[in-house]
């Protein structure tokens, strides 16, 4: 049937799925409908397919789905908390996408040995970009590519990762808080979706320290300091910008 052919992604799940290296296996964390990884069999190559929640809910809906598109015997589905029903290695490519940045780092460290396994990482996280990519770092991780979409008036952001063993460290470590916080691929390439987010930034931070100049306490003045930091984040990531 010709609705079986023509699965269509949102754009940010298109994203994510399109950073997918072509024929890789596909392990997707929080699947929730199982529409990636649907499209990664019939249109990415991927050879096989595991789709994971932890919620019996959306499993089911999954499953309904993928036998819908005929793949039941290429897309598994499995019960899972994070990454505890995969195996190290098991699949080529590990996707995290549409969960909070604190949550997908608890994924990431309690399943450190399978996610290090893997040949790739898609991240999608939904916040803490800037802990995300720190742990990644930290942890001996490169990020290779870094995409953004705007959908729906939201922002989203998709990462390629690798596994080097090594950590990179920048020589300034005020820019590699720069690079954590805005990320480092997106700067080079000058990303205009990320310019649209660091002005909006820009402007929210100096309202914020226009607020805080009118008041006088302690607790302002700690304040003032983080936003102030804050500011010359944003400030230097802009100067990417400049022609």
């Amino acid at each position: 049937m010709e609705h079986r052919n023509n699965i269509k992604l949102s754009e940010r799940l298109a994203m994510s799925a399109g950073m997918v290296t072509a024929g890789s296996s596909v392990a997707d964390v929080g699947c929730d409908h199982a529409h990636t990884c649907i499209w990664l069999v019939k249109h990415g190559g991927a050879p096989k397919a595991v789709a994971m929640d932890v919620r019996p809910g959306p499993l089911s809906h999954a499953e309904a789905n993928i036998r819908l598109y005929g793949l039941n015997e290429i897309i598994k589905t499995r019960l899972s908390d994070g990454l505890d029903a995969l195996k190290p290695g098991e699949t080529d490519t590990i996707i995290i996408a549409g969960m909070g940045g604190t949550l997908t780092v608890q994924i990431l460290e309690k399943g450190l040995d399978k996610a290090k396994a893997a040949r790739e990482l898609i991240l999608q996280p939904q916040s803490d970009l800037g802990m995300v990519r720190r742990f990644l770092r930290e942890h001996g991780f490169r990020i290779l590519e870094e995409k953004m979409c705007k959908e729906q008036g939201k922002f989203y952001t998709s990462m390629k990762a690798v596994y080097e063993e090594q950590q990179r460290e920048s020589e300034d470590n005020f820019l590699q808080s720069v690079y954590d916080e805005f990320g480092e691929c997106l700067l080079a390439d000058r990303n205009e979706i990320l310019y649209e987010v660091l002005l909006i930034l820009k402007g929210k931070n100096q309202r914020i320290l226009d607020k805080i100049s009118e008041e006088g306490s302690e607790e302002s003045i700690e304040r003032r300091a983080f936003f102030e930091n804050e500011k010359e984040l944003i400030q230097t990531a802009l100067r990417f910008y400049d022609v």
